[in-house]
């Protein structure tokens, strides 16, 4: 094989200028760089990452080029059309696990960029700022791929899954260090990897280094996809929006199998191109033509009985709805969606992971309001690690700052708990990890009135006195209950409406270099008035919640009434 010369490049310059901003749709297209790749997928006994004659091949394992999809043969051998820019990647199979580098980043992709990253794109001159992908040279003769056995295989096992981190400073990576590695440092809660559901940093694609050493510290590999804060904006188009990325961490689309679990993440940012727009915004929820082709023929080799997680950025739908219909501001969804839900249609157990909206968390159960005729499945928008951001709130005595979302949930992580073909995300907040006593808070609205200075909680009770509990990352289909001094509990109201502890803190906190973003409504609130006739005196709430996937809460709160 040989480089490129320089009248392939001016003919794949001219095939470039051709396309539309978004990616290539189809697969097979008249590419004059694209060549036919082969090599071995192969059990790496010696775990040296090398193919001995002695190590046996592994069959019926998925190799794709990003929309084409083949299996290896009984002998591990596999053959696939490759082109420039275009990155090799497999699937992972069910009871190996691929290799990973330093940082526990998997190696499971090759990048095919003879000539590295182009400098010039559909005729744009292109001055990346950040390090993208340096020339490969021509294409190897054999790409192997080595796996390795995993470890005690089983279909119970749990996983991590991380929010937008986000970071756009140093000072902010430190914060991600505090709340987040720190937490997890040696993998307590013994997952078996981690998954980033985008925005790995903000914008400040330097700090991608830093992050992978960091996140490495959880000593479990560490999968990642890209949000619309780690695209390369001076790219002309979507194809090349995320060339640092790729440097970094592979492809932008991919798929793995773990347990009975096949895991599909999509790049569903769709970046307009520089200095463009889509619907008045520089990218849009939007899962390319390209990845739905692949997807199909990724799927066409997945059995039935699989657990399907598709893994987004950008939220699947932007819907919490209540009762009566009303819903909060969620941010943008996938304006194809109806497209994935077509190919989803196979598969009976499903369930949908994304980030990107830094104010809410909420799920929605998909069901035949959205044309899904199957078995419901949840569509999960997660609470991030970093909250509401890393500059707002009040620092604690680390100098983190607090980061409470605008819904009112804390920032934090999740314990994905899979068995079989289900699957129970734990909420656990920040900061270290919180135990139970931390996942829900109680208050009183409107606050009791204070009948002595410095007092907390001690006061005059005010007619029509609720309580509110926000149930962090709770929704419509949780049930909470509220003991008043050891009455016998009674269900409380759910309702979309702001937290009257997050409207305070942001009265209190207003202009000042600590101030939160404006309250929004929350999708996980529960009231209920307190009885009347209470007399002064302290007083014992106590509150009980189960949510949908059956994890059960409890917290309590003691106030007092000075007068009626």
């Amino acid at each position: 094989m040989k480089h490129i010369d320089s009248l392939q490049l001016l003919t794949l310059t001219l095939f470039l200028l051709t396309c539309s901003s978004h990616v290539l749709a189809q697969c097979g297209d008249a590419d004059p760089t694209r060549e036919s790749a082969q090599g071995f997928v192969f059990l790496d006994q010696n775990r040296n990452g090398l193919r001995e004659s002695n190590e046996p091949g592994i069959g019926a394992v998925s190799v794709s080029n990003g929309c084409d999809v083949t299996l290896t043969d009984a002998s591990g051998h596999y053959q696939i059309s490759l082109a420039a820019t275009e990155i090799l990647f497999i699937s992972q199979p069910s009871g190996y696990a691929v290799t990973v580098d330093a940082n526990q980043l998997p190696q499971f992709f090759y990048r095919h960029y003879p000539d590295g990253t182009p400098a010039i794109i559909a005729g744009t001159s292109v001055e990346w700022l950040w390090p993208v992908t340096a020339a490969t040279g021509p294409l190897p003769a054999s790409i192997d791929f080595p796996l390795q056995r995993q470890q005690n295989p089983s279909p119970a096992f749990s996983a991590y899954g991380f929010a937008d981190p986000q970071a756009r400073y140093e000072v902010g990576q430190d914060m991600v260090r505090e709340d987040l590695v720190n937490t997890l440092i040696g993998n307590p809660y013994q997952a078996q990897f981690g998954l980033t559901v985008g925005d790995i940093v903000f914008d400040t694609l330097s700090l991608y280094d830093r992050h992978k050493q960091m996140m490495a510290l959880m000593d479990i590999p560490q999968w990642n996809l890209p949000g619309n804060h780690d695209i390369n904006y001076e790219s002309p188009n979507a194809l090349f929006a995320n060339e640092t990325y790729k440097q970094h961490f592979g492809p932008t689309y991919y798929s793995f199998n773990h347990g009975n679990v096949h895991l599909v993440s999509l790049n569903n940012v769709e970046y307009a191109g520089a200095g463009k727009r889509i619907d008045n915004d520089r990218y849009r929820g939007y899962i390319s033509g390209r990845q739905l082709t692949w997807l199909r023929h990724d799927l066409e080799h997945v059995a039935k009985d699989k657990l399907i997680v598709i893994a987004t950025h950008i939220p699947l739908i932007a819907e919490a709805v209540d009762a009566s219909g009303a819903a909060p501001a969620t941010g943008p969804g996938t304006e194809n969606f109806a497209e994935l839900l077509k190919i989803l249609e196979p598969f009976d157990s499903i369930y949908a992971l994304a980030g990107h909206d830094t104010s809410n968390s909420w799920k929605v159960e998909i069901n035949h309001s959205h044309g899904w005729q199957g078995r419901p499945w949840i569509a999960h928008t997660l609470a991030e690690v970093r909250g509401n951001g890393w500059t707002t709130g009040p620092a604690d005595y680390r100098g983190v700052r607090d980061a409470m979302m605008q819904d009112g949930n804390p920032n934090g992580f999740y314990l994905l708990k899979f068995d079989d073909v289900s699957v129970v995300p734990e909420f656990i907040p920040f900061p270290y990890g919180q135990d139970a006593s931390a996942r829900l808070r109680i208050v009183l609205d409107p606050p009791l009135v204070e009948t002595a200075e410095g007092s907390v909680n001690r006061g005059a009770l005010q007619p029509g006195t609720r309580v509110v509990v926000n149930l962090f990352d709770g929704g419509i289909r949780d049930s909470v209950w509220l003991s008043v001094n050891k009455s016998e509990p009674v269900a409380m109201t759910y309702t979309v409406r702001t937290d009257p502890f997050v409207v305070g803190i942001y009265r209190q906190l207003e202009e000042t270099d600590d101030a939160i973003g404006n309250p929004t409504r929350s999708a996980h609130i529960w009231e209920l008035e307190l009885p009347a006739g209470l007399e002064p005196g302290i007083q014992r709430l106590e509150v009980f919640s189960e949510d949908e996937f059956g994890q059960t809460q409890s917290a309590a709160l003691s106030f007092e009434i000075t007068e009626r």
